[in-house]
């Protein structure tokens, strides 16, 4: 079951790509993590490049089901990265390590941490996900999902 949603996260990522400016190299500043949470409107897993407000403010009431008002974001200079782990009892920490400016594209590194069979299971389902700010880029944006299993 796991490695089916991997193998659909990795053709999900090679398709997602993002358009302006450029990211330099190693830049750990050229990210920033908007809101994160632990329940969502869906269990499915995804990763999804928000580049309206309209998109933004839709994924944040009826996909994160959140309250209060959305932020405003400046979609001129920057694309929003929605992503989420899907619905499981094991998933312990959902995180962005780097995105970093390459020749033709830009690179980022999703980590997701899951508990081993070792582990008590929590009473609820968890549903990671995360939403990140970055600056426009015109190069695709390729993703790569650091996973590893944490024994108890």
């Amino acid at each position: 079951m796991k490695l089916f949603r991997l193998s659909g996260l990795i053709l999900m990522l090679i398709a997602l790509t993002a358009c302006v400016e450029d990211l330099t190299a190693d830049d750990t500043r050229a990210f920033q993590i908007l809101a994160r949470g632990e329940s969502a409107q869906t269990d499915d897993k995804q990763i999804r490049v928000l580049s309206s407000q309209s998109s933004y403010d839709n994924v944040f009431y009826q996909v994160l089901n959140r309250s209060g008002s959305p932020d405003t974001i400046n979609f001129e200079q920057y694309h929003v990265l929605l992503v989420m782990a899907g619905a499981a009892y094991n998933t312990r920490r959902l995180d962005v390590v780097s995105f970093v400016g390459m020749d033709k594209q830009v690179q980022v590194l999703l980590k997701t941490e899951y508990s081993g069979a070792n582990c008590v299971a929590p009473a609820v389902v968890r549903q990671p996900w995360m939403l990140v700010l970055f600056p426009k880029v015109d190069k695709p944006l390729q993703l790569t999902e650091q996973v590893s299993v944490i024994n108890c």
